[in-house]
């Protein structure tokens, strides 16, 4: 147990009461003085007790020495004892529109033609959205659920489809760096799909009522202005549409005025006389 007062503190609050000690000399009667003089006086015999009481408990006893030799510090005793590290299977990476063998989780449990549909997840735990052959339901499974479609098929025991025009199931599929090849079913729809007799093309028809609406709403337009258009009656001051024309009155009888002709006036002497 550790002392509560080190050795500074103590030497510091003996101090005090020698200060305290000599105060009470030249005033004894003062109660302050006598209060913190008890207090200083307690408070340095605990500490005086407690370090008694520390030196008084043994030590604890040292450590036994450890053994030059251990069974199970041997190397051939830790061989029986390590448990064989299981080696982690490489993820398959596949992509979208992949046909591949999945395990139909909702059912039987057995593997059978799918087509991934869409790729969630993180890179190192990807979700596989596929969708059975002949089923509209889309399961969400991991990369342990599915396997590359191969070309090798097993000829016994064939398992019990979903669907009657699913074939056998084929073996598990090794893992390789090339991508998913296709199932044949896939390849003998898209054949039957390109065989079947393509629908007509749509031909193109003109919009005949919307010409002849056209046309019907020109000429009543056409047939308003001429009908708006008002007969104007002869003005008697119209001007003819002749280059040399005048301007005059017509029905009063009197001829169009002529414009004077224009000749050179010959002064003569005899015109200032008269």
């Amino acid at each position: 147990m550790p002392d509560p007062l080190s050795t500074e503190e103590r030497q510091l609050y003996q101090e005090q009461l020698d200060l305290v000690s000599s105060s009470l000399r030249e005033d004894p009667d003062n109660a302050e003085l006598i209060s913190l003089q008890r207090d200083l006086t307690e408070l340095l015999g605990m500490a005086e007790e407690h370090a008694k009481q520390a030196t008084k408990q043994p030590s604890p006893p040292p450590p036994p020495p450890s053994e030059k030799w251990s069974r199970d510090a041997h190397p051939a005793f830790k061989k029986g004892d390590t448990q064989p590290e299981e080696k982690e299977e490489p993820v398959v990476h596949y992509r979208t529109n992949d046909i591949v063998q999945a395990k139909w989780l909702s059912g039987d449990k057995a593997f059978y033609p799918a087509q991934i549909m869409g790729i969630t997840g993180s890179d190192k735990a990807p979700v596989y959205s596929v969708k059975f052959k002949g089923y509209d339901n889309i399961e969400n499974l991991r990369a342990k659920d599915l396997r590359p479609m191969t070309n090798k098929r097993k000829a016994d025991a064939p398992a019990a489809a979903p669907s009657p025009t699913v074939a056998t199931p084929p073996a598990p599929g090794v893992v390789s760096s090339a991508g998913a090849t296709v199932y044949p079913d896939a390849k003998r729809e898209t054949q039957n799909q390109a065989d079947s007799p393509k629908p007509p093309k749509a031909k193109k028809i003109k919009a005949n009522k919307e010409l002849e609406a056209g046309k019907s709403k020109w000429q009543d337009f056409n047939n308003k202005s001429k009908f708006g258009k008002k007969s104007k009656k002869e003005s008697m001051f119209r001007v003819p549409q002749g280059v040399n024309s005048r301007v005059g009155f017509t029905g009063s009888g009197q001829a169009m005025r002529k414009d004077p002709t224009r000749s050179r006036h010959v002064y003569q002497i005899n015109e200032d006389n008269d």
